[in-house]
């Protein structure tokens, strides 16, 4: 894990668009990790990366990012679960998509199922 400390410190620098924006990429790095199969340890350190960055996030008034970041601690603590090991990927794009709708870099499902002929 890296240095908690200069990791907030650098992280609160940025804008809250720019932060969420990390945050959902870091959420797309955990899908690739786990669908590649890293080892359980990085998958770990990541998934208490992503809980400290959704912390440090705490300003933004996101309800909703309180609940993600409930979801990710408790994956961390249960973590390794082979047979899950698919479902925390799936769970992690999702998240990562959600917090792009958020920022408006992506359409909602229900938009774009609505606009579809």
């Amino acid at each position: 894990m890296r240095d908690l400390k200069r990791m907030h410190e650098r992280f609160i620098r940025d804008g809250s668009s720019v932060r969420l924006g990390n945050l959902a990429s870091d959420l797309l790095r955990l899908n690739k990790w786990i669908l590649m199969r890293h080892k359980d340890e990085a998958i770990v350190d990541l998934l208490r990366e992503i809980a400290w960055l959704m912390e440090w996030s705490g300003d933004l008034a996101l309800a909703e990012l309180a609940d993600v970041q409930l979801e990710i601690c408790r994956w961390r603590r249960a973590w390794p679960i082979e047979q899950a090991r698919h479902i925390l990927a799936l769970r992690a794009a999702q998240m990562s998509n959600r917090i792009l709708t958020w920022l408006g870099l992506l359409e909602q499902e229900t938009t774009r199922a609505k606009q579809t002929p």
